[in-house]
Formats: structure tokens, sequence, C-alpha cells
């Protein structure tokens, strides 16, 4: 009986189509930048000191816009029905980290270490701000 149960829960979740909310996928966005605007300060403190500049290089830009491509389209549930879009831009999130270690490594320009925690600050903000305009109001 316990296996008929579990079947039938399978079977009920599996019709029962999930759909995102644009705004929690633009949330998840922006936490997915803040974490890896984070990473790269931490790792920028760590091997370079603190208080010295930044440099932002084609590589930089490049696993930033993948983060951000790679969280807004991610799965959030099994029930979720996979797209044709979410496959695609999950590849193009794939290629822009590929395609950024072969870029060279030309600062574009610079910008102190404490900016990045700024920004990475700025983007948990925002992504918490869009998260809470979809919550149910009670």
């Amino acid at each position: 009986m316990a296996a008929k149960n579990s079947s039938s829960k399978e079977s009920n979740s599996a019709k029962r189509e999930v759909t995102v909310p644009l705004a929690l996928r633009a949330g998840g966005a922006f936490i997915a930048l803040a974490m890896a605007l984070a990473i790269f300060g931490i790792t920028a403190w760590l091997s370079d000191g603190w208080a010295v500049p930044f440099a932002i290089t084609p590589a930089f830009l490049g696993i930033c816009v993948a983060a951000v491509l790679f969280r807004a389209f991610a799965t959030v549930n099994r029930a979720q029905k996979p797209s044709v879009a979410q496959v695609v831009a999950l590849s193009i999130a794939v290629a822009f980290i590929v395609v950024s270690q072969f870029l060279p490594k030309t600062p574009l320009g610079f910008m102190g270490q404490h900016w990045l925690f700024m920004y990475a600050i700025l983007c948990v903000i925002c992504a918490l701000v869009l998260r809470r305009s979809v919550m149910p109001k009670i």
C-alpha cells in the first residue's frame, strides 16, 4: 500500500506544472551576482591585500554575466517544466565561463576592492526587495 501511495504522489507532482515568477528569477540572479562579486572581492583581498585597486577585465565581466544567466534560468523545482530557452541560456552561461578564460587579461578599468563588497551588498538588497514583492500579502 505504501508503494502505491508514493507512486500516486509522484504522478500528481508530475502532472502539476510550476511557473516561477519573473521577480523570483531576477532576485535569484541578483543573489548569484552578489556571490560572484563577494568571491572576487575575497580572492582579491587574500591575494593582493586590502585597498589595492581591483582590475576589471573581460574575464571578470564574462563570469559575472554567466552567474546572472545561470541563476536566472536555473531549475528551481522538480515540477517546473523545462524549456528550450532555459537550455539555451544555461549553455550560453557555460560558454561565457569557458570563453572568459581565453580572453586577454588587460584591464578595462580599475576600482577599489571595497566597491566589490558594496555592490554585493546592494545586489543582496535588490534580491530581497524583489523576492519580497512576490510573497503573498497577509
